[in-house]
């Protein structure tokens, strides 16, 4: 079986800086090489997956905005790999990033991308496709996210699937975090038990708070709890209501995806 490595989902120029800089972070952390991955799409991939609709000026020049796209990202690649000294090679494929997605199932650990939906339009899925139909963890970074990485981090605590398989995936990074913050929201002394239970032994000196919620929603709190905590990283379990569910109702999954300005780590 070949060597785990972190893949980077490249939608486009924007946020490439950002994501690549958390990356070769997390390369020498893990000691995993990088290999970066970008989805040249067509009218029927952007259709179909995303519900969008072209129009006919949009649908008859697709092709040339996404060579165009390709070939800057690849100039912005080559510079940064010069500049850092770091080589990791660029797969371009044409499709969709759920297909494209499927070769890397089993080998990715796993898969660092820039919030959705500052992608241009066919490139908004692609934290879905990794996360919910390749069922990779993922890191998300958001626009303009420069400075440390995974120095600080915090949990947002419930006891569900989603979560536990967040701190698996990620409990190399919380293992060397200088701290770690666990937020419970609206939830009692039974749930911080359970989780200082279960992350003790990765996490000796974290801390745990229960917040109430006083009718906010619970993305909310983990946001200002985080930026009071000054972390560098979310770890958290995403879509436990599952996909369709999310989609009609949205919950603090989508809500934290849209409006964090830290990177999320996260699992489904």
């Amino acid at each position: 079986m070949d060597d785990p490595y972190i893949l980077v989902l490249l939608a486009s120029t924007v946020g490439v800086l950002e994501c690549l800089e958390v990356a070769a972070s997390m390369s020498r952390s893990l000691e995993q090489p990088l290999r970066l991955l970008h989805v040249q799409v067509g009218p029927g991939s952007l259709i179909l997956p995303t519900q969008e609709h072209l129009s006919e000026y949009e649908v008859e020049h697709l092709d040339e905005r996404e060579q165009a796209e390709t070939d800057a990202l690849t100039d912005l690649v080559a510079d940064w790999s010069q500049h850092s000294g770091l080589s990791a090679p660029l797969e371009v494929v044409k499709g969709d990033e759920w297909r494209a997605l499927r070769p890397h199932r089993t080998r990715a650990s796993l898969v660092i991308l820039a919030s959705p939906h500052t992608q241009p339009m066919g490139h908004r899925e692609t934290l879905r496709a990794a996360l919910l139909r390749a069922g990779h963890p993922v890191v998300m970074i958001p626009p303009g996210w420069h400075g440390s990485f995974g120095h600080r981090l915090l949990v947002g605590w419930e006891d569900v699937p989603p979560l536990r398989r967040a701190i698996t995936a990620f409990g190399a990074f919380l293992s060397r975090a200088e701290h770690v913050t666990v937020v419970a929201v609206q939830q009692d002394e039974t749930a911080l038990a359970e989780a200082r239970t279960s992350l003790e032994g990765m996490a000796p000196g974290a801390t745990y708070r229960g917040v109430s919620a006083e009718g906010r929603k619970t993305a909310a709190v983990l946001l200002e709890e985080a930026r009071q905590a000054e972390v560098d990283g979310i770890v958290m379990g995403a879509y436990r209501r599952g996909e369709i569910l999310n989609w009609l109702m949205p919950g603090t999954s989508t809500r934290l995806i849209q409006e964090s300005t830290i990177p999320l780590l996260m699992s489904p």
